[in-house]
This record gives C-alpha cells, structure tokens and sequence, in this order.
C-alpha cells in the first residue's frame, strides 16, 4: 500500500483546476461569434447595395422618360442618367466600375430577343454568313436587338444597372468575388 500525501502533484493540480476555463471557452468561441458578426454585416451591404440600385434605376428611368434635357448644360440625357444612380446609391458604389445600360425598343416582347435571322442549316442558333434583319441597325447580328441610347418619346427603353460589390469588411472578399447585382426596368417614354 502506498502512503497518501497531504500534497498534490503539481500536473495534477492542472487538470483538476478551473481558473482560466472562462477565458479558454471565450478564446475558443470568438473566432466563430465574429465570423458570424462579420459575415451578417456583409449579407445586410448587399441587400442594401441591391436595393440601392433598384431605387437608382427607378429614379434614372424616371427622369429618362421625360426626355428633359437640361438647357444650357454640357452634359446629355445618360451623363444625367448616371449622375442620378451615383446619387441614388448614397456613395456605395464604386462609379467607375458601375455598369450602366439603356437600350430602347419598340415593343416590350422585344426586349431580350435576338434579331430575326435565317437558320438555313437549322441548328437554332445564328451562323456568320446567314440573312438577318438588322433592327438596331449597328451592320452586325445581335442577341439583343436593341439599340444603345435612351429613345424618343414613346419607345420603350430598358434600363439596365449591373454591379460588382466589393466586401465591405474585406473579410469576405473570396465569397464576394462571384456576386453581381443587376437591377432592370423597361419604360415607355412619354410624349414630348
């Protein structure tokens, strides 16, 4: 039989103490807390972002619709365009690499359709060489036939506002790299 000390091992000590396990749970547990922390602050940034540029592009088309030009000024109907959706989106995005689009129609079934061509070898898709019929009138076939601008009173125009959010943080910026936000609206122009 061995004798029982009154004195405890030092290692032993170790393992049966609980000093430091608040710490050592708080040090196991922040990394995950702020990465969820982190990661619904850059979910909320591009909710906001998206619905940033639905405003903006109801806003542009708003003004596009009028066929207002402003009297005395350098700038054109899309330079007014733009500057609205900068101003729309409260500085949240980056202008440079904002993409905007206004391509008009003349009916809203045309929007997103090809221009009529000819399949003569029936594959389903347009071949160089065969007939078509040029309705945005650019001399080449597209798979969108409308035409760059922002029309005359009565077209239809889609307003197209395409968008690569950077992180917000910066912590996300490998889940971020593949989003795009795109924001649309098709108006008829009104009379003027």
């Amino acid at each position: 039989m061995r004798p029982q000390s009154s004195k405890t091992w030092p290692i032993a000590r170790f393992f049966r103490g609980n000093q430091g396990s608040a710490a050592m749970e708080f040090g196991l547990v922040l990394p995950a807390f702020l990465s969820l922390v982190i990661g619904v602050i850059e979910v909320a940034n591009l909710f906001f972002v998206n619905s940033a540029l639905e405003n903006a592009v109801l806003h542009a088309s708003r003004y596009g619709i009028t066929g207002s030009e402003t009297s005395g000024a350098s700038a054109t109907r899309l330079d007014r365009v733009r500057e609205i959706v900068e101003r729309q989106t409260f500085g949240h995005v980056d202008p440079d690499t904002l993409d905007i689009e206004t391509l008009v129609f003349e009916q809203f079934s045309d929007i997103g359709q090809p221009e009529p061509f000819a399949d003569e070898n029936a594959n389903g898709q347009y071949d160089p060489g065969e007939e078509f019929s040029d309705v945005n009138g650019n001399g080449q076939w597209d798979a969108d036939m409308g035409l760059a601008g922002l029309g005359n009173a009565g077209d239809i125009v889609l307003y197209r506002i395409t968008y690569a959010p950077p992180s917000l943080t910066g912590f996300a910026d490998w889940a971020t790299s593949t989003v795009t936000l795109v924001a649309t609206l098709a108006v008829r122009n009104e009379p003027f």
